[in-house]
Order: structure tokens, then sequence, then C-alpha cells
């Protein structure tokens, strides 16, 4: 259980929010995310893709005063080879991470974020 929470923080910022005010879909419609892909379904392609953005995501997160910050400009991300929805996305998951981080409380989230980091891969691969 207690490896269980950083995982699905981790999983839960990158996928979508349930927070989600504005009128905007959180998620971009007709965009086939690779995430959405139950593991058991997912090509070997699939794969490596999920893999890529997990790790341009967690090398380019920083956390200060327990804060997330995504160091990549879009033009960086898109350079990397990643669509630019999922640079939409990750900036709206870094919106959600922050405020989830302040309404509940959490200190140290750059080590639930080491962790967390740690665990996916694990699951990926």
């Amino acid at each position: 259980m207690k490896t269980l929470i950083p995982l699905s923080l981790f999983w839960i910022a990158l996928l979508c929010s349930c927070q989600n005010t504005s009128k905007e879909p959180y998620l971009k419609p007709g965009v086939d995310y690779v995430q959405l892909t139950p593991d058991s379904l997912r090509t070997p392609e699939q794969k490596a893709f999920l893999l890529k953005l997990t790790k341009i995501i967690y090398e380019n997160l920083s956390v200060k005063n327990n804060e997330v910050y995504f160091e990549l400009s879009e033009k960086e991300f898109v350079e990397k080879g990643m669509p630019i929805q999922y640079y939409d996305l990750v900036q709206k998951d870094v919106i959600n991470m922050n405020k989830s981080i302040k309404e509940n409380n959490i200190t140290n989230f750059d080590s639930v974020l080491k962790e967390s980091y740690r665990q996916i891969l694990d699951s990926i691969q």
C-alpha cells in the first residue's frame, strides 16, 4: 500500500484530472493517448513511446519549494519527438499536481516524485 500511493498519484496526474473546472476538455477529443491503452493491449511501439515520454517528463520535472515545474519549452519537447498534445497534457498535469500538493498538504514531493518514477519505469519495462 505504501508504494501504491506515489505510483497512483503520479499516474492520476498524468492521465487526467477530475478537478478540471474549465470548459475545455482535459484530453483533446480524437487523440489516442497511449496512457489510456491498458498495459496488456499495448504494442511494443506504444510501450517504447510511453517509456520515452515518461523519461522525458521525469528528467525535465523539477520541484522547488514543494511545487512542480516542467522545464522544457513546447519547442524543445516537440524536438525530442513528442507530439504537442502531450505537452499540453503535461502542462495541465503540472497545474493539477501543484493544486493537489497544496490542497493535501503534501510535503517533500521531490521524494514522492523520485519513488513514483522508479515504480513507473519498473511497470513499463
